[in-house]
């Protein structure tokens, strides 16, 4: 009689297990819907498959970059005394203030691990999502191009300037070299589905995929719905939380309880 209770409350761990393994792979999945921003305020969805774009609302000013963290969609001024990072409320664009810096902010995105800001220094930064304040990482060694752009929702920090596609050391904030693109200059980076996405501007309004091995670009659908530039993208839905501790716990309990079980039916 106790084995077999055991067996039942094994097996309902388990499944309970399986099924929020399910629901994370769900949220994972890779989408073709991105956040657009542009340089006219504009805020709103667009088909990476297909270049229409879909208007949600106006943020009220030109906006550097958008970024994510912790499920939450930021934004930062751009070309202003005082930088200034926002929340951006996906259903419409409007912005909340976080906080301000003391730097003139060139460009805005972020990792997987945090938010970052190119200077009009041409210096690198991180961004403290909470307070917005700034903290010097290091020079890139560059001099801008006619367009630049951080990367969004990428492990990797991708920096397109001018016609070539760079990597930014989130450490030292050096830049190195992947590769000239071919002649687009993006206005917006998005990694998606393992896919880097760039927001061409010049020559060209469309969407393009970019090789992270050489910087190629290949030039996709032509932007409809707008005709104003590409200032920013990220993911949408926005990636879900970190799971939280009770949640890994009970993952952990769950293969526990599964060695468990096997044991007892080895025994028996």
């Amino acid at each position: 009689m106790r084995l077999a209770r055991i067996l039942t409350f094994t097996s309902r761990v388990v499944l309970c297990c399986a099924g929020l393994l399910v629901v994370f792979a769900a949220r994972l999945k890779a989408d073709n819907i991105a956040f657009m921003g542009t340089i006219s305020g504009q805020f709103g969805t667009i088909d990476l498959n297909t270049g229409v774009f879909t208007s949600l609302g106006n943020s009220g000013e030109t906006l550097a970059g958008k970024a994510v963290a912790s499920a939450t969609l930021y934004a930062t001024s751009y070309h202003t005394s005082t930088g200034t990072l926002y929340t951006v409320n996906p259903a419409n664009g409007s912005l909340t203030v976080v906080g301000t810096s003391s730097i003139d902010i060139d460009d805005f995105g972020s990792t997987t691990s945090g938010l970052y800001a190119v200077g009009v220094d041409g210096d690198l930064y991180s961004i403290n999502r909470l307070t917005g304040a700034a903290t010097l990482i290091g020079p890139t060694g560059l001099a801008f191009g006619t367009w630049r752009s951080l990367s969004t929702n990428s492990s990797t920090l991708y920096f397109a300037n001018g016609a070539n596609l760079y990597t930014l050391n989130t450490t030292t904030g050096e830049a190195t070299l992947i590769g000239n693109m071919g002649g687009p200059e993006e206005g917006a980076l998005l990694l998606e589905g393992g896919i880097l996405y760039g927001g061409e501007n010049l020559p060209a309004l469309v969407v393009d995929t970019l090789n992270t091995t050489t910087g190629a670009a290949t030039v996709g659908p032509s932007v409809t719905g707008t005709s104003s530039s590409f200032f920013a993208l990220a993911s949408n839905p926005l990636p879900a939380k970190t799971p939280e501790p009770t949640t890994l716990a009970l993952l952990g309990a769950g293969i526990t309880a599964l060695a468990v079980r096997r044991r007892l039916l080895g025994r028996n």
